[in-house]
């Protein structure tokens, strides 16, 4: 009977873990190093790879690690740590350069928008005019926003800034293209839905800001606040509520949630950036202060201790802008009215905010806009400090 044992358990385990017990354990670590990745790459001015790339360049430096394994046995921890993060950083430094040598600019990461085009209409998406949903030419669909071709324009490039500032800070956000569609194939003159106002332009624009649609899961928002997430989920929602203070977002955040075959787990993947920078209305954002109010969030409650947003607050405040400045003007001039100085105004205030992030959010914690957190010890003392400078 014993002698069966092992191949029980090794049976168990295999219908357990399709691919065995080894395959899976060699999944969570490469999803380990692909957070990693997330976090770290971007910050070294290297665009982080996509995401079925980047896994890819996981695990080629998780074998190099194990086959230097093989040979010496007594390899210390840190310095198979230290090996790995060398081949993952190398690896995405010469994906980066190859880019560039093919193409004479960078369309990875935080690089120059690439472009697609258009094949085939699907059907308009929501209430609001202006969003439709295409399938492009690689058989991807993408939800693109349509320019009113009016000056007072500005909702597709808040969209494409803060779907950059999300990635770049490490957060999981659908990919974004400049989509070209074409007039007859968009039937806009169809678009009866609210939002579209005055000055209506009867040609439709070649090019919309198209993110790509992710079918895969249901859609999550403040109404669903009991789903139940993980650990690594909820520290990106964490992520995203420090961004939505950051970015002024006057709308509930939404997510998608479902497996990635690319990590092997379920993902967090943020959605919709409409109500960034004061929900498009830039001269309010300009003219903020770090006691403007946000939209309450639901992840909000979900706050238990300072050390959830910390590591969030210093990652924001510490970010380079200067590639999104770079992006910022190589949009289509339509999708913010073709005013640059109130492009470069929007860009400077959101420097100004960074530097008011954690002032601001203190602020909203005296607020009770994080119900479940207990003050840190510094603010109680200086409220207590406030308190009793004014009694005298």
């Amino acid at each position: 009977m014993s002698a069966l044992l092992p191949i029980f358990y090794a049976s168990e385990g295999d219908m357990m873990f399709p691919g065995g017990v080894e395959r899976a354990l060699g999944v969570t670590e490469a999803s380990e190093w692909f957070d990693w990745m997330r976090r770290q790459i971007s910050c070294g001015g290297i665009a982080l790879p996509r995401e079925e790339a980047a896994v890819c360049i996981a695990e080629h430096a998780l074998r190099l690690r194990d086959r230097i394994r093989s040979t010496y046995r007594h390899l210390p921890a840190s310095l198979g740590e230290r090996l790995i993060e060398s081949v993952i950083v190398y690896q995405c430094w010469k994906l980066y350069k190859e880019q560039y040598a093919k193409t004479g600019h960078i369309t990875l990461g935080t690089g120059t928008l690439s472009t697609i085009e258009a094949e085939r209409y699907i059907r308009p998406v929501g209430d609001v005019w202006g969003y439709h949903l295409v399938e492009g030419h690689d058989g991807l669909r993408y939800i693109v926003t349509v320019p009113t071709g009016l000056s007072s324009e500005t909702a597709p490039a808040s969209e494409v800034i803060c779907n950059r500032l999300l990635r770049v800070m490490g957060l999981i956000v659908p990919d974004v293209k400049v989509v070209i569609v074409n007039a007859a194939l968009l039937k806009r003159d169809r678009d009866t839905r609210l939002g579209r106002g005055h000055g209506i332009v009867t040609r439709a624009p070649e090019l919309c800001a198209g993110f790509r649609q992710n079918e895969s899961s249901p859609l999550f928002t403040s109404a669903h606040e009991r789903q139940p997430l993980t650990g690594r989920n909820l520290r990106d929602l964490m992520g995203a509520l420090v961004f939505d203070i950051w970015t002024l977002n006057i709308s509930s955040r939404r997510w998608t949630a479902g497996f990635d075959d690319a990590t092997g787990r379920i993902e967090c993947m943020l959605a919709g950036n409409s109500g960034g920078f004061h929900g498009g209305d830039w001269a309010g954002f300009i003219g903020s202060t770090y006691k403007s109010q946000v939209a309450p969030q639901a992840v909000a409650s979900r706050v238990k201790g300072w050390s959830q947003l910390d590591p969030w607050l210093r990652k924001a405040s510490a970010l380079d802008l200067n590639s999104i400045w770079e992006l910022a003007f190589q949009m289509p001039e339509a999708w913010y009215g073709g005013c640059r100085p109130a492009l470069a105004a929007l860009l400077e205030s959101l420097g100004r905010r960074q530097w008011d992030l954690s002032r601001a959010t203190l602020h909203f914690l005296r607020l009770g806009y994080l119900p479940s957190l207990k003050k840190p010890s510094f603010l109680s003392a200086l409220d207590a400090g406030d308190s009793k400078s004014l009694s005298a």
